[in-house]
């Protein structure tokens, strides 16, 4: 090898492990976000909670629209009032999440109110270089009358107003909630999710007649679907109604 030739190597590797060579290897930032890529969006700026009696816990399916190309990371999901406001699924164990590109995320959210008062607050979902906000409303009411704990774990009732649906159900004991919407054939069209343990009482769950993926669904009859599996004796409860859509 010529002395020009091994001169040559010998600068080459030197520049290839030198700490400048280094900074160029990790440089490219992530590109932002531009107007025509697409967003990050809730799919409304603001949940109103229905007023609700104190003690008794509310929760809504809500979904985060991503319509970017391109997957998003959310690293964390922040209640600026976690006490009366608070994400149950995804659990924080489960973040950070990846919402692939051009798709919809359900979270699920719920409100329980303390004081007969108004609550006002803001969910944050936070990803890489996006923070997302949605604003939080609550009030709580009065009871009519002190609620005894339930008898049995069951669906309670069933309430609906043009194409919103509340579906309420109570716990007899301390468990974990599977409830979700089949059509006839048995297929799931909608999970609402229940990440943590729920202690015995009265709960509500609104429903807005799409499916996991955002989408109308059909008109026609389905069976939503109450499975609760007792956290002592691992005994699995299950309770079932018809739900007509027209």
């Amino acid at each position: 090898m010529t002395f020009a030739r091994r001169t040559f190597v010998t600068i080459f590797f030197s520049l290839l492990a030198s700490p400048l060579f280094a900074q160029f290897q990790h440089a490219a930032p992530t590109l932002p976000l531009g107007n025509t890529e697409g967003t990050l969006a809730f799919e409304r700026n603001e949940v109103t909670f229905a007023p609700q009696s104190t003690g008794i816990e509310n929760c809504v399916n809500i979904a985060i629209n991503n319509t970017s190309d391109r997957p998003r990371l959310m690293t964390k999901l922040e209640s600026l009032d976690p006490r009366h406001f608070y994400v149950t699924s995804p659990s924080a164990e489960m973040l950070p999440i990846t919402i692939g590109p051009n798709t919809t995320f359900y979270l699920n959210l719920c409100f329980k109110a303390d004081r007969v008062k108004k609550y006002e607050s803001a969910l944050l979902a936070i990803f890489q270089g996006d923070t997302v906000r949605l604003g939080l409303t609550g009030q709580g009411v009065a009871p009519p009358e002190v609620m005894p704990v339930p008898k049995a774990t069951a669906l309670t009732q069933i309430r609906h107003k043009r194409h919103q649906w509340i579906f309420e159900f109570g716990l007899a004991t301390r468990g974990t909630v599977h409830l979700d919407i089949e059509d006839i054939t048995g297929k799931v069209v909608r999970n609402f999710p229940f990440e943590a343990l729920k202690t015995p009482g009265y709960y509500e769950v609104a429903f807005d007649e799409r499916n996991d993926v955002g989408k109308k669904i059909p008109a026609g009859t389905y069976v939503l679907r109450l499975e609760v599996t007792d956290a002592q004796t691992r005994t699995v409860v299950h309770s079932s109604k018809l739900v007509k859509i027209d």
